[in-house]
């Protein structure tokens, strides 16, 4: 099969033209229905921004993500919160349970304590007296 160079030429140019792609030194026009769609749909802001604002822009965002990514790693003690030992949650548990019976004796992080009962003005705070170690 042979193919000559003419017959190559007119299919690539032909390719070219029925795909939309411009060759050097083609006057460009843009089709009616084109700027019928561009009119009917509002223009951003930001579509009208010039590439040196919108470098400006992209500068100041990185600047910005840089200072919050600084601050963030200067603020490591305020953002870490050291969990309660379990001593301390194990007295707040018993310091508000309510099936506590006089008697009952109950252990927390300053030792062990018989309950009394509950006094203060609200009947809520627990009675508690330390036992004595032998």
């Amino acid at each position: 099969m042979r193919i000559d160079l003419a017959t190559v030429v007119v299919l690539v140019v032909s390719l070219q033209l029925g795909s939309g792609q411009v060759l050097a030194g083609d006057e460009v026009s843009t089709p009616p229905n084109v700027e019928a769609q561009t009119s009917d749909v509002a223009a951003s802001p930001d579509s009208l921004v010039s590439r040196e604002e919108w470098k400006r822009r992209v500068d100041e965002a990185r600047k910005r993500a840089e200072q919050a990514r600084r601050d963030w790693r200067h603020n490591v003690p305020l953002r870490s919160l050291e969990p309660d030992p379990p001593e301390k949650i194990a007295t707040e548990r018993v310091l508000g349970d309510d099936t506590l019976q006089p008697g009952d004796i109950v252990s927390t992080d300053k030792g062990l304590f018989v309950f009394r009962g509950r006094s203060g003005a609200d009947s809520q705070t627990p009675d508690l007296v330390p036992i004595a170690p032998h």
